[in-house]
């Protein structure tokens, strides 16, 4: 599904990156993608430690309720998930493939909505790794941000590999659109496409 905010970071990051794999980190500056902090952030990981927000903007917060700076990332992900998304973290990180991922997330009451994530590999520092990332709700809900959400699970994932792009002028929604192939609606879809030694496939495992 095509998302305006997330295909404007994913056009900023492409244009940072020119024909290098990502772009470096330093290279990101607030000012072109302003209207979109409140929904962005950026995950680190030093040495084999488990990526953690750097940063994280306002209304994600406000979204799950406290303060996600030193969060580790997988930690918003119910038990079942917390492999696959440590692994697409490992993945995008070494091999620099851009992630686009839909989720639910339930609240503290149960409460459903469902999100969009883009995840953007940042060239690796010394003994560190960055990713830059946007989430985005699909939808209005009435009660989002009042009512935290507390757990995400996995609906669909897409991988595009900066290597191998899609010839398209919307490339995150046309490699959406033929790696998932299925609708948000579905209970729980994850598509299984080979990108390098990675397969993502149902039932929401990760196979070298």
């Amino acid at each position: 599904m095509r998302h305006d905010a997330t295909n404007e970071l994913f056009g900023y990051w492409n244009r940072l990156r020119g024909a290098r794999a990502a772009p470096e980190r330093r290279e990101v500056t607030p000012a072109p993608i302003r209207s979109h902090l409140a929904n962005t952030f950026i995950l680190q990981a030093t040495g084999t430690s488990e990526p953690r927000f750097r940063l994280a903007g306002t209304r994600l917060c406000s979204v799950y309720g406290r303060e996600l700076k030193n969060l580790p990332f997988a930690s918003l992900w119910q038990t079942r998930d917390k492999n696959t998304i440590s692994r697409l973290l490992k993945n995008s990180m070494t091999n620099k493939c851009v992630v686009k991922l839909n989720y639910e997330g339930r609240s503290s009451r149960g409460r459903k909505a469902l999100l969009n994530l883009l995840l953007l590999p940042l060239a690796s520092e010394a003994n560190e790794q960055y990713l830059l990332g946007m989430i985005i709700p699909l939808g209005q809900p009435f009660w989002l941000e009042s009512d935290a959400i507390v757990e995400n699970r996995i609906q669909s994932v897409s991988i595009i590999d900066p290597e191998n792009p899609v010839p398209a002028t919307d490339p995150i929604h046309i490699a959406s659109e033929a790696s998932v192939g299925v609708p948000l609606t579905a209970s729980r879809t994850i598509v299984s496409r080979k990108v390098r030694h990675l397969r993502v496939f149902d039932g929401g495992k990760i196979i070298d």
